[in-house]
This record gives C-alpha cells, structure tokens and sequence, in this order.
C-alpha cells in the first residue's frame, strides 16, 4: 500500500502525483492538496528489506534532505518507520521542522485510521 515510491493514494495531504523516469533517480512531483509542489528523487529502493529512501530536490525549505520509508513486520501486521535527515535552508529551524513533521505524522496517522 505504502511501500512503492509512486503510490501517495495512502497519503491525505497528496492530491496527485506524477513520476519521471524508473528505479533509482526516478523523480516524484507532488501536488499537495493547497497547491504546492514538491519534488524527489529515489535514492535506493529494496523490496525484500521493504523499503526506500529519497532526497528532496525542490519544494521544502531544506538542504541535504534524505527520507527513510520502512515497512517492518509487527504481529500479525506492519509497523512503519518514516524519518529524514535534513537542514534548514534559509528558514527558522522550528517552521522546518514542523512543516516536514505535519507531512509525516499526518501521514502515519492516516494510515492508523485505515487498519
């Protein structure tokens, strides 16, 4: 559900997505639902481990980004781990922070709801 890098369905804040390119260095842009856009590149992906990596190329007020997506099973489901590394880029560190903290905990908490 969440595990391919072109699949944002899952995702309530995403309202489309379009990919260029395939497997590592293939590009996302994302439309959020208020209009803005954010792109990344995949980095590595590993479907046997179930996970992948990006970095953001343009779209958030950050430098050197990277993101971790990770499925790992739990029980009889899944948990999720979703981290970046990042800093701020000519912004202040909290308005970062939480810009990049409301896109993951609304996320994961959308998944919740689903399961």
């Amino acid at each position: 559900m969440i595990g391919q890098f072109g699949v944002a369905t899952w995702h309530p804040l995403i309202a489309q997505m379009r990919l260029t390119g395939t497997g590592p260095g293939q590009l996302r842009t994302i439309e959020t639902i208020d209009g803005k856009q954010i792109v990344e590149r995949l980095e590595a992906v590993d479907a046997t481990s179930r996970y992948y990596r990006y970095s953001n190329i343009a779209g958030l007020p950050v430098a050197n980004y990277t993101g971790t997506l990770l499925v790992k099973p739990k029980g009889a489901g899944s948990s999720v781990e979703w981290r970046a590394d990042f800093l701020p880029n000519n912004q202040p560190t909290i308005f970062v922070k939480t810009i990049v903290s409301t896109l993951f905990k609304t996320g994961l908490e959308s998944l919740k709801a689903r399961f």
